[in-house]
């Protein structure tokens, strides 16, 4: 058996949606109830990680606009995709007030011992958003660097044990990133950090960077196989590093055939040999309803309890 995890956000049922919509007087007794659901269900598909939904997060950027020096600014498209998120606008160079913003917006008393956390990388946070004190890009992403590692210093306290860092912008951008900075702005966020961090590609094909991309200090490295082929990542060794890959779907509502799922990984792991091997969702489940959701997770824990060990 190989581990197992969510990745970023949940879908909000029906009813969470419209009492978020009118901001009614029960919304907080409804996030937490399906949020408790959520948790459960984790629970049952036995899934090595369990993580908060993030039910009550707009985007995976908007806890950081509770930050004194931030304000949210206009909505942004989410790459090429018809949904949006807030842009921020960081106006200070000052780290006060971090590092306690992301676990005051996780329901960290209902996770168990085995509890990840997914947040942005530092190039993809700078990449999306805008700063006055940073007029260069690397500088801004050195500076988020520095607000991340506090937030995950927080976090490995409270019992953390992975840190999922998603990087959709290094995927999108593959080809002009600057695997430079990016390395310089993860060092940051990693060194010596007790728990391990999944760096997770999605948005774009890194299929011709893997060798490079493997070289980043983090514990392993995450794909979306819709995007970045299977047949590229079993070109790779994965020795001294972890592999995490996004089998199950979130773009659409069909179902994983379990026993292919349970194969390809098989398959995947035989060839790049890595030290550690997680399956998971490529990217976020709420852009599916949240019935085909449930079914997504419970499919997620029987495809890894499917897999042979490394």
């Amino acid at each position: 058996m190989i581990s197992s995890y969510t990745l970023g956000i949940y879908p909000r049922s029906e009813e969470l949606i419209e009492a978020t919509r009118k901001n009614s007087s029960n919304l907080s007794s409804l996030f937490l109830k399906e949020k408790k659901e959520y948790i459960a269900l984790e629970k049952k598909a036995k899934l090595g990680f369990v993580c908060d939904p993030l039910l009550e997060w707009d985007d995976i950027f908007r806890p950081f606009a509770q930050l004194n020096s931030v304000k949210a600014a206009a909505l942004n498209r989410i790459y090429e995709m018809n949904t949006f998120y807030r842009r921020l606008s960081f106006n200070g160079k000052a780290l006060s007030g971090a590092g306690k913003i992301v676990k005051s917006n996780l329901a960290v008393s209902l996770l168990p011992k085995n509890r990840a956390v997914c947040l942005p990388e530092p190039y993809t946070f700078a990449e999306r958003h805008v700063s006055s004190a940073y007029k260069k890009n690397d500088e801004f992403a050195i500076f988020l660097a520095k607000l991340l590692r506090k937030e995950i210093d927080s976090l490995t306290k409270a019992g953390f044990k992975l840190i999922q860092l998603i990087a959709p912008s290094i995927a999108y951008n593959i080809n002009k990133v600057d695997l430079d900075l990016v390395y310089d702005a993860l060092n940051i966020v990693t060194k010596n950090l007790k728990a391990k961090t999944i760096l997770h590609f999605y948005f774009g094909d890194v299929s011709k960077k893997i060798g490079k991309l493997l070289d980043l200090p983090v514990s392993g490295l995450g794909f979306d196989t819709t995007s970045t082929p299977i047949s590229s990542i079993k070109k790779h060794s994965f020795s001294g590093k972890a592999l995490a890959v996004g089998l199950v779907n979130s773009y659409n509502t069909k179902i994983e055939n379990k026993k292919k799922c349970i194969s390809e990984m098989n398959q995947i792991l035989s060839k790049t040999k890595p030290e550690e091997a997680f399956v998971t969702t490529n990217f976020d489940l709420e852009y599916i309803p949240k019935e085909f959701a449930r079914k997504k997770i419970l499919i997620l824990g029987q495809i890894a309890s499917g897999v042979r060990n490394v």
